[in-house]
């Protein structure tokens, strides 16, 4: 059992090497790397003010499935975080890079995902086959049944 998400940096591999941002890929500091952006809500380390004491919440996936919805949502932040950077400075070659590097890894990630458990949108790529299967897995939210 993985204990916590720093335990996971070796097991995407198993994930059909669908890529992943380890710490060390930043080139610069400017940004984060990806986990550490999307648990204080900020990409980029000059923007970012701690409050206080306070200390982002350590996030820990139990299982394959809630690790790729983690990536999901790291690298969605990642990516949309740039794109509000890009709004501001569009001439930002090496960023509109890394939010494209971004944005494969989350559709990567999300076709990897979609296969294994299901589709996450009612627009999903996997919902062209019959009967119509939106509705034929359990939601998050309804547990085990």
């Amino acid at each position: 059992m993985m204990n916590n998400y720093m335990d996971y940096y070796g097991y995407v591999d198993s994930l059909n090497n669908i890529g992943f941002t380890n710490k060390n890929t930043i080139d610069n500091n400017l940004l984060s790397e990806p986990y550490i952006g999307f648990t204080r809500g900020n990409m980029f380390n000059e923007l970012y003010s701690e409050y206080k004491n306070y200390v982002p919440k350590e996030l820990n996936p139990t299982n394959e499935k809630e690790y790729m919805q983690l990536l999901l949502q790291m690298y969605g932040f990642a990516a949309h975080d740039l794109g509000l950077y890009l709004d501001l400075n569009p001439n930002d070659v090496s960023i509109i890079k890394k939010r494209a590097e971004f944005i494969k890894m989350y559709n990567d990630i999300l076709k990897q995902y979609e296969m294994s458990y299901g589709p996450i949108t009612s627009c999903s790529e996997t919902l062209g086959t019959s009967p119509w299967a939106w509705d034929t897995k359990v939601w998050p939210w309804e547990g085990m049944k």
